[in-house]
């Protein structure tokens, strides 16, 4: 296993850990923003059959894309 520079002289990352590390803040990242939106569109939104329709689509691709990442890393 090939492991990354040493970045502060006392630890060290392999590749595929700093990956997986990425990977997860980009899932929390993707998270939080996901529940401010659910709060906007549901506070501020028109409501209805739209906002029913859009958000299920954000959660497709959401889903898909983070589904996408993991499993081209695992």
């Amino acid at each position: 296993m090939q492991t990354l520079p040493d970045i502060f002289g006392w630890f060290t990352f392999s590749g595929e850990a700093l990956a997986d590390l990425l990977f997860f803040v980009m899932a929390a990242f993707t998270a939080g923003v996901s529940l401010v939106l659910f709060f906007h569109w549901r506070r501020y939104g028109m409501g209805g059959s739209k906002l029913a329709f859009t958000e299920l689509i954000y959660l497709v691709v959401a889903v898909a894309l983070l589904a996408t990442a993991f499993f081209a890393l695992n």
